[in-house]
C-alpha cells in the first residue's frame, strides 16, 4: 500500500485560522516580538516580523516548550507562513482540539523514541518547501527551567541542511504553565533569531549541533522575570501547585502539601510560602527554603536521586487505573502479546504498577484479561506526566497512561524513574 505523504496546511484554511489566532493572542496575551540579527542588532514589532517574513521557505524552527500555548504563539509571531508541527501522537490521535491538530496536517511522533512515520513525514514537508516546527524538549517543561534536549532533532537537521529557527520563549511559563488551572496575565516576549545556516550545518557534527540548539533555546523562567522584573498577575495563584511539589522542605514527609488561594503550606509542620506576581516564593515561616518552584522541583529530583544512591534498591507498588492509546493492532514483542486498535485513550482496567531496580511491570486487567506487562528501565529516559492527572509510558506505538488513587503521586513517579534512568546512563558511561 501506498504511503500517503503529509502535505502543507490548506492555504485558505490556514489565513483564517492563523487570523484567529492573532487576534486572539492580541486581545488575552501581551506577545513582544523580537528579532535578533546576526550581528547582534535587535529588532521588534513590525520591524521583526518585516524581517521574518524576507526568509523564503523551507526552513525549520526549533523552540523551547514551556507553556501549553507555545504552538500558538509561534503561529503569531511567523503568520501568515502555513507550518507543519510535530506533535506528540497521543494529541494527534486522541486530543480534544483533534480537528485542529488534524486540520493543521501536523506530525505524530511517539514521544522519547525513535519514530519513523516522523521522519519521513518532516521531509515531505521541507522537500516540498515547507516550514517544520518542532520542540526537542519533547514535552511542556515541569519547573520553568529548561533542562536537556531528550528528543534529538540534530540527525534531521543535519540530513536537511536548511536554515534553523530558534523561537526562544520566555514569560510563558509563568502565564500558562501546564500544573495551573487558572492562568496569568503578563508580558510573553518571543525571540527568534537564526541559530544554523545550511553553511554552518555543513561542516557541523550531530554533537555539536546538539550543543548549538540545546544553548539556543534553553529558558530559565525565573531568571529571565528578575531580569525584566514583569509581573504576572492572576487570583489563587498556588492552586495547582501540589501537582508537581508533593515533598517538604521543612519535615520532609510527602504528599502532605496543600494550597489556598496564593500560598502553599504543609499539614504537618505548618510551613507556609507565597506564590506571587513575580513568580517567586516568599515565605511566610521563618526560613527561605527556595527563591521559586522551579529549585523546589529540582531538590525533590536531587532527593530521589540520593535515595536510588544510598539505598541501592527501592520498591515501589503503587494502585493504578490503566488506560491505552494504540493507533493500530500491536504486537509487543518483548511481552509476546498484542494490543488492540483502540478508539482514542480507551480505559483498560486496573492493577498494580511495581518499579524496582531491576524493571518496571504493570499486574492488571488489560481490557478484562490479567496480564503482566514488563517496562525495560533502560529505554525510558524520561516518563512525561500530566500535572494532577496520569503519566505515560510508550511502549513501540502504544501509550499506557498510568492514573494513581492520589494524582500528587505522578510527579513522585516521574521522577523515580526519570532518576533512576539517569544513574543508569551514568552508568553504563562509566563501563564504557
Amino acid at each position: 500500500m501506498k504511503r500517503k505523504k503529509t502535505k502543507r496546511p490548506n492555504r485558505p484554511v490556514w489565513y483564517i485560522f492563523g487570523f484567529i489566532v492573532v487576534v486572539l493572542t492580541l486581545l488575552f496575551r501581551k506577545v513582544k516580538i523580537v528579532f535578533k540579527c546576526s550581528d547582534g542588532t535587535i529588532l521588534e514589532g513590525l520591524e521583526a516580523k518585516k524581517k521574518l517574513l524576507a526568509f523564503s521557505p523551507p526552513y525549520i524552527i526549533v523552540g523551547n516548550h514551556h507553556s501549553i500555548y507555545d504552538h500558538i504563539y509561534l503561529i503569531r509571531a511567523f503568520f501568515p507562513r502555513r507550518i507543519n508541527f510535530i506533535v506528540a501522537r497521543k494529541h494527534w490521535l486522541a486530543s480534544k482540539y483533534l480537528f485542529f491538530v488534524r486540520f493543521a496536517r501536523t506530525i505524530p511522533k511517539s514521544l522519547f523514541q525513535p519514530d519513523l512515520q516522523t521522519v519521513r513525514g518532516s521531509f515531505d514537508v521541507i522537500s516540498n518547501k515547507g516550514i517544520l516546527a518542532l520542540y526537542p524538549e519533547g514535552q511542556i517543561v515541569i519547573n520553568g527551567i529548561s533542562k536537556d534536549m531528550p528528543e534529538s532533532c540534530s540527525k534531521l537537521i543535519k540530513k536537511a541542511k536548511l536554515p534553523v529557527f530558534v523561537i526562544k520563549s520566555s514569560g510563558n511559563y509563568l502565564c500558562d504553565n501546564p500544573w495551573r488551572k487558572n492562568l496569568c496575565n503578563g508580558i510573553i516576549k518571543l525571540e527568534i533569531s537564526v541559530a544554523l545556516t545550511p553553511e554552518e550545518i555543513e561542516k557541523t557534527d550531530v554533537e555539536e549541533i546538539d550543543k548549538i540548539i540545546a544553548k539556543s533555546i534553553y529558558v530559565d523562567s525565573f531568571a529571565e522575570q528578575e531580569r525584566t522584573g514583569w509581573l504576572y498577575k492572576g487570583h489563587n495563584r498556588a492552586e495547582g501547585l501540589t501537582n508537581i511539589l508533593y515533598m517538604c522542605p521543612c519535615c520532609k514527609k510527602e504528599l502532605t502539601l496543600k494550597t489556598k488561594g496564593n500560598d502553599i503550606f504543609c499539614t504537618e509542620c505548618g510551613t507556609r510560602a507565597e506564590y506571587t506576581e513575580t513568580g517567586h516564593l516568599d515565605w511566610k515561616t521563618g526560613k527561605s527554603y527556595f527563591k521559586h518552584i522551579g529549585i523546589w522541583y529540582n531538590y525533590q529530583r536531587d532527593t530521589e536521586k540520593s535515595r536510588h544512591i544510598t539505598e541501592k534498591n527501592f520498591d515501589l507498588q503503587i494502585p493504578v487505573k490503566l488506560a491505552v492509546l494504540s493507533a493500530s493492532e500491536t504486537k509487543l514483542a518483548e511481552n509476546d502479546f498484542t494490543v488492540k486498535k483502540t478508539k482514542g485513550i480507551e480505559k483498560a482496567g486496573d492493577g498494580i504498577l511495581h518499579l524496582t531496580e531491576k524493571g518496571y511491570t504493570y499486574m492488571g486487567k488489560l481490557f478484562r484479561e490479567e496480564t503482566l506487562i514488563h517496562f525495560d528501565p533502560s529505554l525510558l529516559r524520561y516518563i512525561p506526566f500530566t500535572p494532577g492527572s496520569n503519566f505515560q509510558i510508550y511502549l513501540q506505538d502504544v501509550m499506557f497512561a498510568f492514573f494513581t488513587k492520589d494524582p500528587r503521586m505522578c510527579a513522585k513517579v516521574a521522577l523515580v524513574i526519570e532518576t533512576y534512568n539517569e544513574l543508569l546512563s551514568e552508568t553504563q558511561v562509566v563501563a564504557s
